[in-house]
């Protein structure tokens, strides 16, 4: 029988070191995973279509990063700005 030292030894080198980026990789994962969850139960909890759902889910959470990304914010043209203003251009 092993001692309880050998055991405790053997589970410690057993752990896994996750990276830093699989860290920060978690919450948009777990994400992901939420939004296939949602598309499953919309078609109806179908089996067969785990795939296509997660890959689903992952294009909206990248179409989605990037619409944040990348907005384009209106300005007002010159002319309808008021006179004070213009000058402290």
């Amino acid at each position: 029988m092993r001692a309880h030292n050998e055991i405790a030894e053997a589970n410690e080198s057993q752990e896994e070191v996750f990276s830093k980026d699989a860290v920060n990789k978690a919450p948009q994962i777990e994400e992901i995973l939420n939004r296939a969850y949602e598309i499953h139960r919309v078609r109806g909890g179908l089996f067969g279509y785990d795939l296509e759902d997660w890959l689903q889910a992952q294009r909206e959470f990248v179409e989605g990063n990037h619409a944040d990304h990348f907005q384009v914010q209106a300005t007002a043209p010159a002319e309808s700005l008021p006179e004070n203003q213009e000058k402290g251009r």
